[in-house]
């Protein structure tokens, strides 16, 4: 009951649209915000360094393809993963920044940590609303682990992980609970999305 409530508004091109803008919006900001990192990174690791808005930007291309009524079972796959895992660690990544703060932190500071964590749970939050409206691959899936565990590679031992000063310390801990954010979305992947492929019988290589 609840989906037929719920589904053909989620589907209805004027919401697609509102959130192709709302993710585009996020999308440009993201890389902005990431502009003086990016100053100080060789170009090979560009692509994998601003995480959060390259994970909105495959979202935002998914809908507009969804709004002109076509599909990347690449781009879904890439999209949901990425949504999940980053819109999840900047959400823990800015509770243990509060919990750096002192009491006397600046009201700007901790205004801005609350509307990371807002903002990157709703990406998670997108993936998941969104996930039964995707169709995935094999290939998409193998493709995608591929990209996310080059991913961390390239932030956890080539040392290109988004720039969290007060939590430099912990970073070895950081890097290996990403690890194992990836294994955790990847298998919320195969339940929700992959596996409905599978079943369905749309599955092609």
């Amino acid at each position: 009951m609840l989906h037929n409530v719920w589904y053909p508004f989620l589907r209805h091109k004027t919401v697609l649209s509102v959130l192709f803008v709302i993710n585009l919006l996020g999308t440009i900001y993201g890389y902005i915000w990431y502009e003086p990192q990016l100053r100080d990174t060789p170009l090979i690791y560009w692509p994998f360094v601003p995480d959060s808005p390259t994970a909105s930007l495959f979202f935002t291309v998914v809908l507009g393809l969804w709004i002109f009524g076509k599909r990347s079972p690449l781009l879904e796959t890439l999209a949901f993963i990425t949504l999940i895992k980053y819109g999840v660690w900047a959400v823990v990544m800015n509770v243990l920044f509060l919990r750096t703060l002192g009491s006397d932190a600046d009201t700007f500071t901790v205004l801005m940590a609350l509307m990371l964590m807002v903002s990157h749970g709703a990406m998670a939050v997108q993936a998941l609303l969104y996930a039964p409206f995707m169709t995935w691959t094999i290939r998409s899936f193998v493709l995608t682990l591929v990209w996310v565990i080059h991913n961390d590679v390239v932030d956890y031992v080539l040392g290109q992980w988004p720039r969290y000063p007060a939590l430099a310390e912990h970073i070895m801990w950081i890097g290996y609970g990403s690890f194992w954010l990836t294994g955790l979305c990847f298998l919320v992947g195969y339940v929700l999305v992959l596996r409905t492929s599978l079943d369905n019988k749309v599955m092609r290589m």
